[in-house]
């Protein structure tokens, strides 16, 4: 059978129906490894944007806006309303005023916007509203002023067009006052006696170089009520000892409003920014330590 196999081709036919299939076995190219691909290096961190000069700049921006404001001296609402109603009569006479906008809040709720257009004392306001899609001269309002409870100013800082409303400017005079005043002040509330004793009373000095101006008067007046305030803070919470660790304290011009302590001489450098008690109280402590 296997001749008869032979003879017909039948082992030769199988084989040849075999072989390309072992061919394509053996000639499969073979299938490079899988590398693990490495991943991508982290990219750099952004440089910081220079948000602090920006920001510097906006708060001695807004510390200029508020040396006008911190310059209004407070009033009651009738006060207020009467010098506005002053200025309304200033622009009837021809005479150029700034245009103020206020909001007048009354005792039932509601609130309205406008400029005042005449002011009758312990009677009444009349106001010429604001609304939208109206012009100033076509709605009016009379308004009891027994219904007021409170006036709000858009632009403040032209109020100080009116004086009434405005803290004069201090004097050389007057900061000397006041530097002499309040550490003698502070020295009897918790020493009481203490100069009389031939002690050692606290003190309050000034270096007038850039500060005696109307601007340089105004920022010492502040920093010498604070430092008197702070002072007064960390005696009460620490004791009356407080007073013969800092027995003076110099107020100099500077590039910031800070206070720092070296020995018993504290030291407050005017300048740009608000002095503040809670700061002041915290730089007196750390320096006394």
């Amino acid at each position: 059978m296997g001749f008869l196999k032979n003879v017909f081709g039948g082992g030769e036919a199988k084989a040849d129906a075999a072989s390309p299939t072992l061919e394509a076995a053996t000639q499969a190219p073979t299938a490079p490894p899988t590398v693990a691909r490495e991943p991508a290096p982290p990219k750099p961190p952004a440089p910081p944007k220079p948000q602090r000069a920006q920001e510097t700049r906006r708060q001695q921006q807004e510390d200029e806006d508020m040396e006008g404001v911190q310059r209004l001296v407070s009033r009651k609402v009738e006060r207020v309303l009467e010098q506005l109603g002053t200025l309304a009569t200033r622009a009837r006479s021809g005479e150029e005023v700034p245009t103020i906008t206020v909001t007048l809040h009354l005792a039932h709720g509601h609130s309205m916007t406008g400029e005042v257009v005449d002011y009758v004392p312990r009677e009444s306001v009349l106001m010429a509203l604001s609304k939208e899609g109206l012009r100033r001269s076509e709605s009016v309002a009379y308004v009891d002023l027994s219904t007021v409870v409170a006036v709000a100013v858009g632009n403040a800082e032209k109020l100080l067009e009116l004086t009434q409303l405005v803290r004069p400017n201090p004097t050389r005079q007057d900061v000397v006052t006041l530097l002499e005043k309040l550490p003698h002040a502070l020295t009897e509330q918790f020493w009481p006696g203490e100069a009389s004793l031939g002690g050692k009373p606290l003190r309050f000095e000034v270096e007038w170089v850039g500060l005696d101006d109307e601007p340089g008067r105004r920022a010492l007046e502040s920093a010498v009520n604070v430092t008197s305030h702070a002072l007064r803070a960390l005696a009460q919470e620490q004791g009356r000892e407080v007073l013969r660790r800092i027995t003076s304290v110099r107020f100099l011009k500077g590039q910031g409003t800070r206070a720092t302590v070296e020995g018993e001489t504290g030291t407050v450098t005017v300048g740009p920014g608000e002095p503040t008690v809670s700061a002041f109280r915290k730089a007196f402590a750390a320096g006394i330590k």
